[in-house]
Parts: C-alpha cells; structure tokens; sequence
C-alpha cells in the first residue's frame, strides 16, 4: 500500500509537520526508531529563546500556549518553564562578561520540558489519525520519480514502504539524508568532499550542591584552566532552586567524562563542587554538518536539524515542522511548495547567511587566545551590559563589539593579541 505522506523522525519538527499535515486533512505515516514517547533518555537542548527576529521570527509564552508572532502558529504547552536572567562568560581569573536585559529583571530564555512537549505533540498527532510506525529504522531508499520507497527494518526485519513525499526529520546525524544524497552539498571550500564537523560528545551532569553559581542564569567557561576546548556549561535545571545542570562537550580525543573530572576537581571551579553531589546524567553523540542551502529535492524534504549547521534549536524545529506541512500540500496540488520552503529556509537561518564562518571564528576562543589573553579581552568587558540573548550567532557579535570599544588600547598594550585580532578578521 503507498502511503501519501512519510515523515521519518518523531521529533519537534517532524511531529509538527505530521499535525499541522493531519489538520489539512492529509493523514501522514510517521516512523521513529523509539519504542514509545514516554522518556527522553538523551541529553539535548531545551531552552526557547524570545529574542525578536530570532530564526526570522519572535517566539512568546502567552498563558498556555507557545505563541509565533510572525506566522502565526500556536502551540499548547502546559510544562514546567524556568526563566533564564543573565547570562554570564568567565574566563580563567573569573573576569565576566554579562548579558542581561533589563538588569536582570526581564528573562532572555526560558528553560522548558522538552519531553513533556514531544508526548503533547504526539498525543494531539494520535488524537488527529495519524499513523506512527514506533521502533522503526529507515535503512535508506530511492526516490523514483513518482514517488518514493524507502527500507526499513521493524523487530529485525526488512520491509519496504512506499510514498508520494518524504519528509526527512531524523535529526542532527543525517544519515538518511546521506541515503538519498541531501548530504553531498555540504561541500567543504575545496568543493570536493562533504565536509562535516568530525564527532562531538556531550554530557549532561545533574547535581545539587555546586556554590557560586547564581540561579537562573546560564555560566560558560572558557580557558584550558577548565580543561576543555569549548564552553563548559552550568545552567538551571527544571528540579528547582539549587539543582543545576552541567553541560560538557568533547571529541574523540577529550571525551566528556575526563573533562568533567578535571573541570570539578582540578580547575578553578572546582572549590564549589567539594560538596556537590551527582544525581544523575545523560549524553549523546552527534555528527553535525554545514548546513543545506537545498534542503528539498525531487520527492524528498530534510527539516529542522538534519538540515542545519549543527541545531535548529526546538522552537526552530517546530517552525520548519509547520513550513514543511504547508509546503508538502502545495506539493500534492502541483504548486511549488518545496521552492517556497527552500526561499524561507535560506533566509531564516543564520547558518545560511553569507557570513556565518565569521560567527564560528568568534567561538574560537580557547583555540586562539592563551587562558591570560582571555583574561585580558574578557576584562575589558566588565562594566558593560551586553544584550541578554542566547543565541548562539549573536553573542559572539555582541562580544567582540564590545572588546573592539578598546581597540586602541589592545593595540597599545598587548600587540600580540591585537594582531591575533586581525589574523581572525576580528578587528
């Protein structure tokens, strides 16, 4: 039996195509390799960020309900909530960079229940007709032209599916966008490989008992003196006052579990983890990519992480959910939904814009910058307010428009890290 429409993945994206699908009329099959919906085992981002024009639109939480100022879409969300008030960069000496709104009185982010979420998307999906096919894996497939068929294999047996369209909504691995050869245009400057971003690992670590860190707020630190190449994060969790998460990411060379150990035993922080205590923890593995700059070809689709730089955040894979539905029914009557999801795809993002490896150079900092030059820049910032964001294309902006205020005296002072600056393009 051919079914109209496959989506396959059972996440924010695909879940809300699949609705958004089964409120037009046309009933969708989802698969989705989880047994079931019931737990979300996997660390994983869960803030929704409020800045306005954030993904070419401005997300706020009014009463019960995720509202999208700019298209329109509502969404019901009943969950737990924990406002995020400052944001604050340390470098090794704790010098601090703030980012705030309102001097800490207005919230820049919300911390929510991503589980809680998925199973209220997947209820309302159920209670529309939808079909899931739970414990299934696509293995690949082949558009044909007037359709598509995929492979998939359910309780160790192979079977095939047919279709009209297939959304491809896997998530940040890819690898059935590698099947049906999405992935071949992320090309690398070279122009002749695809070119990934190697693996990454992270942990989430939840404890209770970590001092000095202010609740409600979000805390990066940056510097070799905290063991890792990238941010190690604590942030708020959603079991209360007290209760925070830790977030550390790593590679095949410096994997998480060693860089926690030293981050809370052998770094500067590690005077207020003494009495901490680990309640639990969690991970995951990720293969990102660059992003898609044609997410859509013949019968096929990719939305929300799979196709992105990296992440597409939640309320980013809500949003591509609701487009692709809209463009999958423009589809089906003969118009071109596809090259309208395309054109809003491309300008939506950042990670599509011309300038996003300017962006990824302003995260080099451990990188770069010698844990005493980060001192120093972060120094410099100390006394301003930048604005309370977390987006990860802004901040980076934000940062380094603040230290060039003292580009002459970095210059002046410390010639060496002005002209690292300039090799960077940072000044």
């Amino acid at each position: 039996m051919k079914k109209d429409i496959v989506i396959a993945g059972a996440g924010p994206a695909g879940l809300m195509a699949a609705l958004k699908l089964a409120e037009r009329g046309i009933t969708p099959t989802v698969i989705e390799m989880k047994n079931n919906m019931d737990k979300l085992n996997r660390a994983c981002s869960m803030q929704f960020i409020i800045d306005d024009e954030y993904e070419a639109d401005a997300l706020k939480i009014e009463g019960q309900k995720l509202v999208f100022t700019k298209c329109g879409l509502e969404v019901p969300y009943t969950g737990k909530l924990v406002p995020l008030y400052n944001k604050y960069y340390h470098s090794p000496k704790d010098h601090i960079i703030r980012f705030t709104r309102n001097d800490g009185k207005d919230p820049f982010s919300y911390k929510f229940d991503k589980q809680f979420l998925l199973k209220s998307l997947f209820d309302a999906c159920a209670a529309k007709g939808v079909e899931f096919m739970m414990g299934t894996l696509a293995l690949g497939g082949k558009d044909k032209g007037n359709g598509v068929e995929l492979t998939l294999r359910q309780k160790g047996k192979k079977f095939t599916l047919a279709c009209d369209k297939l959304i491809i909504a896997e998530g940040v691995n890819a690898s059935v966008c590698g099947k049906f050869g999405l992935n071949k245009q992320r090309m690398g400057q070279a122009g002749d490989k695809v070119l990934d971003l190697g693996m990454a690992y992270s942990m989430k670590y939840l404890m209770e008992g970590i001092t000095g860190v202010e609740n409600n707020s979000w805390n990066l630190y940056y510097g070799n003196a905290y063991h890792s190449q990238t941010a190690c994060i604590i942030g708020p969790s959603l079991e209360g006052d007290g209760i925070f998460e830790v977030t550390i990411t790593g590679s095949p060379g410096l994997m998480p579990k060693k860089i926690f150990e030293e981050f809370t035993t052998a770094s500067p922080m590690a005077k207020h983890f003494k009495n901490a205590k680990l309640i639990k923890k969690n991970g995951c593995g990720l293969k990102p990519f660059m992003a898609m700059k044609e997410p859509c070809r013949g019968n096929v689709m990719a939305i929300g992480d799979c196709a992105a730089m990296v992440e597409v955040e939640t309320q980013g894979g809500l949003l591509c959910g609701y487009r692709a539905a809209t463009a999958v029914a423009e589809e089906l009557e003969g118009k071109p939904g596809f090259a309208a999801y395309t054109k809003w795809w491309q300008d939506s993002f950042e990670f599509n814009s011309d300038d996003y490896m300017e962006v990824s150079k302003g995260y080099a900092l451990a990188f770069v910058y010698t844990d005493d030059e980060l001192d120093y820049l972060f120094s410099l910032c100390e006394g301003h307010n930048l604005h309370g964001t977390y987006s990860q294309y802004l901040t980076p902006k934000l940062i380094w428009d603040c230290i060039r205020l003292s580009s002459e005296k970095i210059k002046k002072d410390r010639p060496e890290i002005y002209a690292k600056m300039q090799k960077m393009g940072q000044i």
